[in-house]
């Protein structure tokens, strides 16, 4: 059984944040399932590599390439680990220094990952207070001024 370190939690999502298959599959199973929360069209789970990669690459367009996670904490128990993680992405051409949360998504929140023979098998994400809003807004269609978005 491989140990879990908090190198080797980082070194994961280092991989996935690189949309790079080959390196992904290092450290993510290819049945990987992995559940996005919220009330928008990205929620959900997503089930296997490749529509995990697929969600990620739509985050990453999205925030127009730039999404920041950092990782507060990893706290590994057995084949699990949860990770306090602060996520930030700021939406291309959102009016400079808008704190509007459908231009800013800057939230708290945890993943949950179970692991087995080195991969993580399932993963589940969550977010705090107001975070969860935020994040629900940040994915939104629409504007605060409820016209349709387009990016």
């Amino acid at each position: 059984m491989t140990e879990i370190t908090p190198e080797l939690v980082e070194n994961a999502y280092v991989a996935l944040v690189s949309l790079d298959r080959a390196e992904a599959a290092k450290y993510w199973s290819e049945d990987v399932r992995f559940s996005v929360p919220g009330r928008h069209a990205q929620a959900g789970w997503h089930n296997g590599l490749d529509e995990l990669l697929a969600f990620r690459r739509a985050l990453t367009e999205a925030a127009g390439g730039n999404f920041e996670v950092e990782m507060v904490t990893s706290m590994i128990s057995g084949n699990e680990c949860m990770d306090v993680v602060k996520v930030r992405a700021v939406r291309p051409g959102a009016p400079e220094g808008s704190t509007s949360p459908y231009d800013v998504l800057d939230a708290l929140g945890v993943q949950v990952f179970r692991w087995e023979n080195g991969l993580i098998v399932e993963g589940r994400a969550g977010f705090f207070g107001d975070g969860a809003t935020n994040y629900d807004q940040w994915w939104s269609p629409l504007g605060a001024d409820g016209e349709r978005r387009y990016r």
